[in-house]
């Protein structure tokens, strides 16, 4: 089984796979609007998907940091919000065989979503289903085109198994 290094999502980590969503640190971002009592911070990131946008919270359970299998949303992309707990998932961008889609497993890596933040996938980025990083369960506010989960997911085995650790 190959060992893939957990690292903590950041903007060198994720390029070529999507957008990170964190809270900005003071000074790195201007508020697009303010008042005594807030601050807002606008177009951290977009979901362009030709229609309505859903969103849902999926728990996930504890379990070993093994992957095996990778999905993809071919049509749309994902935001994968960090809720209650950090979690740690792993991510491919993608390569085309005879005009069919597959992870670029030259390229695999084990990224950590830290809680409160998120990441927005760019369509057809493989990754597979969050694993919690401390707690027997975590949750994670899912959005991406209405419909996806019933007609756009395509989950692949993969061959080598991998095992995700930290350094």
């Amino acid at each position: 089984m190959e060992k893939l290094t957990i690292e903590d999502a950041n903007k060198r980590n994720f390029k070529g796979l999507g957008v990170i969503i964190k809270i900005p640190v003071e000074g790195e971002l201007e508020p697009t609007l303010q008042s005594s009592f807030f601050k807002h911070y606008a177009e951290l990131g977009f979901i362009d998907c030709g229609g309505a946008v859903e969103f849902g919270i999926t728990t996930f359970k504890k379990r070993e940091f093994k992957v095996d299998k990778l999905e993809q949303h071919a049509k749309t992309p994902e935001l994968l919000y960090a809720i209650d707990s950090d979690f740690i998932m792993p991510v491919a961008s993608i390569i085309y065989k005879d005009g069919e889609s597959f992870p670029d497993l030259a390229k695999i890596k084990a990224i950590k979503v830290n809680q409160g933040e998120g990441v927005i996938f760019d369509d057809g980025i493989w990754h597979w289903a969050p694993y919690p990083y401390d707690k027997e369960v975590s949750s994670v506010l899912v959005g991406f085109k209405k419909g996806t989960c019933h007609d756009d997911i395509i989950i692949r085995d993969l061959k080598k198994k991998y095992l995700m650790v930290f350094k």
